[in-house]
């Protein structure tokens, strides 16, 4: 079962996300404004997020059926979502994947979700490659 503490992180996260819920200021000078992005890759319409997941968090049924819900809710904010998957095993395990129908909402969820920190890991947000996805090479 997802602990409390993980629908606390993503409720957190949510509000950040919509503005509803602000940093406070810590004084002094004005903060610099974020990095560029690390290298996201060549545009594509699908998105892999490295990060924000748990083996533990994927075991239950129940659990995964919530993450996947949650992500849904969450990621179509920044588009139209196609297709999630979050595989359960091996080489992309743990890892969320986000098709939306257009590089331009794969780009907004990127620019919304890469270094955004989730349940205190740091997520990673990239363009994937469109064929890899569609041949289930996650």
């Amino acid at each position: 079962m997802i602990s409390n503490h993980f629908y606390l992180c993503l409720n957190l996260f949510n509000r950040y996300m919509s503005g509803e819920l602000k940093l406070p200021s810590q004084g002094g000078a004005p903060a610099a404004a974020p990095a560029p992005a690390a290298n996201t890759g060549v545009p594509t319409r699908v998105v892999e997020l490295k990060n924000m997941l748990t083996m533990d968090e994927l075991t239950s049924d129940q659990d995964y059926e919530e993450i996947m819900e949650d992500t849904k809710e969450e990621c179509s904010q920044f588009g139209s979502l196609k297709n999630l998957v979050i595989p359960r095993d091996g080489p992309g395990a743990t890892k969320i994947f986000l098709e939306y129908m257009s590089t331009d909402d794969a780009a907004a969820a990127i620019k919304g979700l890469a270094g955004r920190t989730f349940d205190g890991r740091k997520v990673e947000a990239i363009f994937y490659d469109e064929t890899k996805f569609a041949n289930k090479e996650y």
